[in-house]
């Protein structure tokens, strides 16, 4: 597959979970409460996982994107100011990189998968 596909798939996942977190959290920042790092979060890093296996080669793109979507649905949603944005992108390029071992991971098991199909 393409990875403008990749792209696409990664932001409009990202920002359908992004944006039911923040509509189940009563229009929140997700972050500020428990359910985005106990199910949120977790959910996220699977979609990750399944982002990679389905989108193999460079990997590392498809969580930053689902992480930065979260950008525009609180501002969109929450009405969020833009003052404290470098802070967010920070933020949330840091709470990507678990997301980046779950892409990772997802590729490798795509390969092995092609690996032993062709075998």
């Amino acid at each position: 597959m393409n990875a403008g596909a990749g792209w696409l798939a990664s932001f409009a996942s990202g920002t359908i979970i992004w944006l039911i977190a923040t509509l189940l959290s009563g229009g929140r920042e997700p972050w500020d409460t428990g359910d985005y790092w106990l199910i949120y979060l977790p959910a996220a890093y699977v979609l990750c996982g399944i982002l990679g296996y389905t989108f193999p080669r460079r990997t590392w793109r498809w969580p930053m994107m689902v992480m930065l979507a979260q950008l525009p649905v609180m501002v969109i949603v929450t009405g969020s100011g833009l003052g404290l944005l470098p802070l967010g992108i920070i933020f949330l390029l840091i709470l990507s990189v678990p997301g980046m071992a779950a892409a990772a991971l997802g590729g490798t098991l795509y390969r092995r998968a092609q690996g032993e199909a062709s075998s």
